[in-house]
């Protein structure tokens, strides 16, 4: 008898496809029990949202899974869908239980990645959107006299410029606000220029994002509070993570967060153009961090040399980062250079208690990104 016809195999199958349908039974459950919550939460105007409570969760059924003798980084896969269906579930009931209230909503610069984004966004919330930009019809002077609300995605360069040339044509009652990569020269612009409410705002992720879920946004309300609820609302519903911030805070994090790495990974790459390296043969000696590290490398070159141009150089709090930079590579060289080995792990150790308990966190999630490079190496 054919081994995959016998009858013992037909009946382990059949008790597959009854697992297999009690779990999609309980996956619909689940579903149903989420949808109860995003009701609740809706009533009583609870954040929908909580990262630190999901990360709990994914974390218990890790632990859950190494005592049942199951592989924690698959369970973590299983949950991390079922998080992700859950909240599309709940962005659907809160979008239904939100009164509709369509906005007009003028994005300055709309045909650029960013703006093209926000487009969708607002879109499918069922607002109408207009785009102005260098080569549209409609001029961003007209689209701001139009809307109910003004989103300047324009580049670094010429922000302030742009929102001096279209404040003046707003509504007063309006919303004008910016998703600029910098936040002081642009709030300031924005108060100075519009009577009206101000907010100014940071995606923390480029067009190629498929959604707001678990993105995070820096907000800095400068001037009202009815816009900038509507506003928050709006981002935390798609699933965004709002972080409050004040333009000098937000500027001075950018110093190190965009302006430090990125000027640290154009350094790298630097090194290797002026020493020759043939990126290809490299990767031929790769280690799987070294391959993920130069993936982020060419990931950067792999984009518009003006934006980082601009991410770098216009930064005001940006040289204190690059000059504190500057004095550690040159200390480490000189360690390097006169083979103190006793110096280089004295200074190992004393930069590794700056990261304390993060050095556990970036173990545990880089093995995860590795472990998923590898499969598809």
């Amino acid at each position: 008898m054919d081994a995959d016809k016998a009858p013992e195999l037909d009946e382990l199958r059949r008790r597959l496809d009854s697992i297999d349908g009690a779990i999609l039974d309980l996956v619909c459950e689940r579903l149903g029990v989420v949808e109860q919550v995003a009701k609740h939460k809706s009533r009583e105007g609870a954040r929908l949202f909580h990262r630190s409570r999901e990360e709990e969760l994914i974390g218990a059924r890790r632990d859950e899974a190494r005592r049942r003798g199951v592989d924690p980084d698959a369970i973590e896969n299983l949950f991390r869908q079922l998080i992700l269906q859950s909240h599309r579930v709940q962005s659907d009931v809160i979008r239904a239980a939100r009164p509709t209230e369509k906005k007009t909503i003028a994005i300055i610069g709309g045909a650029g990645g960013m703006g093209r984004f926000f487009a969708r966004c607002f879109e499918t919330l069922g607002h109408e959107v207009l785009i102005a930009d260098v080569k549209t019809p409609l001029t961003p002077t007209d689209a701001a006299a139009k809307a109910d609300v003004v989103m300047i995605s324009v580049p670094i360069a010429v922000t302030v410029q742009v929102i001096e040339q279209v404040a003046s044509k707003m509504r007063p009652d309006a919303l004008l606000m910016d998703i600029t990569s910098l936040k002081e020269g642009p709030v300031e612009a924005m108060l100075r220029c519009f009577p009206g409410e101000v907010v100014g705002t940071h995606p923390m992720f480029g067009p190629s994002a498929g959604a707001l879920h678990r993105q995070v946004v820096a907000f800095c309300p400068a001037r009202g509070e009815r816009w900038a609820q509507w506003l928050r609302s709006t981002l935390e519903s798609e699933g965004a993570e709002v972080v409050n911030t004040t333009p000098k805070v937000h500027d001075s994090m950018m110093a190190i967060i965009q302006v430090l790495r990125h000027f640290a990974t154009i350094a790298f790459g630097r090194t290797l153009a002026d020493l020759g390296a043939d990126v290809a043969e490299t990767l031929r000696y790769t280690s799987p961090i070294y391959r993920l590290e130069l993936i982020m490398v060419g990931r950067l070159f792999g984009q518009d040399p003006e934006l980082y141009a601009d991410i770098i150089l216009k930064n005001a709090r940006g040289p204190e980062a690059l000059e504190a930079h500057r004095r550690a590579v040159e200390e480490l060289a000189a360690i390097a250079a006169r083979a103190d080995r006793s110096a280089f792990i004295e200074e190992f150790r004393r930069i590794s208690a700056c990261f304390g308990d993060f050095r556990e966190r970036a173990m545990d999630e880089s093995n995860y990104l590795i472990e998923r490079m590898v499969d598809r190496m």
